[in-house]
């Protein structure tokens, strides 16, 4: 073992070194680092237990590279996270603040408040390059972790693609990512930061990890591994290894069971907070150290600062980690513990947690105080035996949780897209909706409503895939269970929706709203479910209301161009239409209707030349193929929409829209030839025959027979397509029917 004073030599070059390097220069820029400044490397573990690693005791463990990280520089026997939840837990772990400090709570719940630094931020201002790799859509870069990075590559899946079950990434295209970036400028000092996700339920480990290990979680854990070396070749390769420090650090734990809990996020036990940490950079930190008192997830980005010699910001909670490295007996450093979630989600009531070298004391309705020497379990409750030392912990939480700043985080605007790739992570009760302010009523302890959530987590999967019959069924005794639980309201309201129970769907969407109606996504859907009963005002006082609490919700601004077009209120349909432009340019849902509108406001051209472009990138959308037909005929460039239309079919052969589209266009040319007659017409054989219900189909197919001659078979077609009309209660279609086929006697000879 190193002698005191080599440790304490060793450690001192090590802050020399980074001090020689980042002195800032006269000028009012970022500093001109030199080539061998030092590089950070920061890799987080998503849901990954400490005691699943073998640096940390656990004999299954594969993980190798880890664990040769851990030899060569500081394990941390005890580091905690804050909150068991992604994005406030990375919020945490790159401000050093606490969650009720920098705002962000739980997952969705808003963009990380300006009034506070990042540790990206700094590494900017001192002149580094600075790359961030998410592995889920929970970082997305729209809750704000994405400042101080030049490139934060979030790119972890299509979430327009229902056939895409889960929008994340797995850790080797993470990992691709990150290595693209850093060979782009391999001889700048860099801070990077690659996040990875695999260890989130469900656990599928790809091969040989899958065969290799029993438990799938496992298999996870050492498929990251592999990848992590894959970061220290790298390393290895472009000669930097020995000036990177690289921070290991888990976000959250993971439980299986313990205490009833699934998962994570629910309850704040060790299973879910105690978290990996390790630091390594080679021939500067003293090898094998163990650190066996107690540490946060707050004190990582005071301890980079404090290694890079950088100033520290008054905002900053945590302390740095490197005077333990050198004291004999450090102290235990109290750790402060919350969980907004299952207030935020189902109206329970939030959690917080004290641990210090010997108790862990939970604040709940039925408060907990757990022994953590002699029950490493938390098995045992002993608030009434102990009821001192319990007191004492609720007052030293009590004090801790008044000195901290307070911050709101700013309001999100997510769309469906959004809100579907965090449900499809496994979050239930992700709608990016901030938590209502806590009123003061009493709530239900989460202990006594785990059964209730238990099922929601197996609700969720049911989500993910549409089952949405079987949603039905199980949310429907659940809300009776937990009806305070507006999330379990709003996902039942969306089940109703896509079975077209219009009805139901409004009763739970308003049922949702009464108890959080600040939630424009909400307000939205409750309008769709109106829409579809026909109650148009109704409904666009919904979508006002969505827009009132953001205007930046696209699906408001569209739903509501879509229905002035339909009024011919041009100008109220462009202004909404436009808006969704500015949110979302690349969406074809924000593409086509304003080119429809730019068409019925006589800016023909203007709407070709946007669909054109939006079939250039989305060659598979039938609304832009159905738009662009109307709009070239506007144009008065018949030809060529019949072209457009005939590319579509080609492109989609199943879509009987743009058959019967094409049809209908052929079918109104001047001076039908017979060609285009019986093209038109088995188009429309096609579409009566795949959809024998349709009346719209049937009266179609009754124009085409007429255009080839046969008009007996025409008007039999139009009566069937009367008398589906009639029967489904489509008294206006029916009339245009009618019409149709009075017109067709009209002709028949006598």
């Amino acid at each position: 073992m190193m002698p005191r004073r080599s440790r304490y030599w060793g450690l001192l070059g090590f802050a020399l070194i980074f001090a020689g390097v980042c002195e800032r220069s006269g000028s009012s820029g970022p500093p001109k680092l030199p080539a061998n400044a030092p590089n950070v490397l920061l890799i987080t573990l998503d849901t990954t237990r400490a005691d699943h690693l073998g640096c940390y005791g656990w004999s299954k463990a594969q993980t190798p590279v880890l664990d040769a990280l851990a030899a060569s520089g500081v394990r941390f026997e005890w580091a905690f996270a804050q909150v068991p939840l992604t994005l406030p837990s990375h919020a945490t772990l790159l401000t050093g603040t606490y969650p009720p400090s920098n705002g962000l709570r739980f997952n969705a719940s808003g963009v990380l408040s300006d009034a506070v630094p990042t540790l990206a931020e700094s590494f900017k201002a001192h002149g580094y390059r600075t790359g961030a790799f998410v592995a889920a859509g929970v970082l997305d870069s729209a809750f704000g972790l994405n400042r101080g990075f030049d490139c934060y590559d979030d790119k972890f899946g299509d979430a327009d693609d229902p056939s895409l079950v889960r929008q994340e990434r797995p850790a080797d295209a993470v990992c691709n990512a990150a290595l693209a970036w850093l060979g782009r400028s391999p001889e700048k000092p860099f801070f990077a930061w690659v996040h990875f996700f695999d260890p989130h339920a469900p656990y599928e480990p790809p091969p040989p990890f899958r065969e290799k290990l029993a438990d799938p979680y496992d298999g996870e854990i050492a498929f990251v591994d592999s990848q992590i070396r894959r970061l220290l070749d790298w390393l290895d390769a472009n000669h930097c290894r020995d000036r990177t420090l690289i921070v290991a650090v888990g976000d959250h734990g993971e439980a299986f069971g313990e205490h009833g809990e699934p998962c994570h996020g629910l309850f704040l036990y060790d299973t879910t907070m105690q978290v990996p940490l390790i630091l390594s950079f080679p021939a500067h930190l003293t090898p094998g150290k163990v650190i066996a008192c107690g540490v946060r997830m707050i004190d990582v980005t005071p301890t980079v600062l404090d290694l890079m010699k950088w100033e520290s910001w008054p905002e900053l909670q945590g302390e740095s980690l490197l005077p333990l490295l050198t004291e004999a007996s450090p102290a235990f450093r109290p750790s402060y513990g919350e969980t907004e979630y299952p207030r935020a989600s189902f109206g329970w009531a939030p959690l917080r947690s004290y641990t210090t070298q010997q108790w862990m004391y939970i604040e709940a309705p039925q408060a907990e105080l757990y022994d953590r020497a002699a029950d490493p379990g938390e098995s045992t409750n002993l608030v009434t035996a102990r009821p001192d030392v319990a007191e004492q912990m609720r007052r030293e939480l009590k004090e801790l949780s008044e000195g901290m700043t307070r911050r709101d985080a700013r309001n999100v605007t997510l769309d469906d897209r959004a809100i579907r790739a965090l449900s499809s992570l496994g979050y239930v009760g992700a709608n990016g909706a901030p938590a209502e302010a806590d009123d003061g009523r009493p709530r239900r302890d989460p202990k006594d409503m785990i059964s209730a959530y238990r099922r929601m987590s197996g609700v969720n999967d049911l989500f993910v895939h549409r089952q949405w019959p079987e949603v039905v069924q199980v949310l429907k005794p659940l809300l009776d269970e937990t009806p305070e639980s507006d999330e379990l309201h709003a996902m039942l309201g969306e089940a109703y929706l896509q079975l077209h129970q219009f009805k139901e769907a409004e009763q739970e969407y308003a049922a949702s709203l009464r108890t959080v109606p600040d939630s424009a996504q909400k307000w939205c859907k409750l309008g769709d479910a109106l829409y579809f009963q026909a109650k148009i005002t109704e409904a666009i006082t919904c979508y006002q209301q969505s827009l009132s609490v953001s205007d930046a919700y696209v699906l408001s601004h569209n739903r509501l161009g879509v229905i002035y077009l339909q009024r011919q209120s041009l100008d109220e349909a462009y202004r909404h239409l436009r808006r969704c432009m500015d949110l979302d340019s690349a969406s074809v849902n924000a593409r086509v209707p304003y080119a429809e509108v730019l068409s019925q406001m006589g800016r023909h051209e203007e709407a070709v030349k946007l669909l054109q472009e939006t079939l250039r990138d989305t060659p598979k959308s039938a609304a832009a193929y159905q738009t662009l037909g109307r709009a070239l005929v506007a144009a008065h460039r018949g030809a060529e929409a019949v072209d457009a239309l005939r590319a579509a079919c080609r492109a989609l052969p199943n879509d009987l829209s743009l058959k019967s589209a094409l049809a209908g266009l052929l079918l109104r040319a001047t001076g039908l030839r017979a060609p285009e007659a019986k093209e038109a017409l088995n188009l429309a054989r096609e579409c009566s025959e795949a959809d024998p219900d349709s009346p719209d189909h049937a009266d179609l197919l009754a124009s085409a027979l007429a255009a080839s001659g046969d008009l007996d078979n025409a008007i039999a077609a139009a009566a069937r397509a009367l008398s589906l009309a009639q029967s489904q209660g489509k008294a206006e279609l029916a009339t245009h029917i009618e019409a149709h086929l009075q017109a067709l006697r009209a002709r028949r000879p006598n």
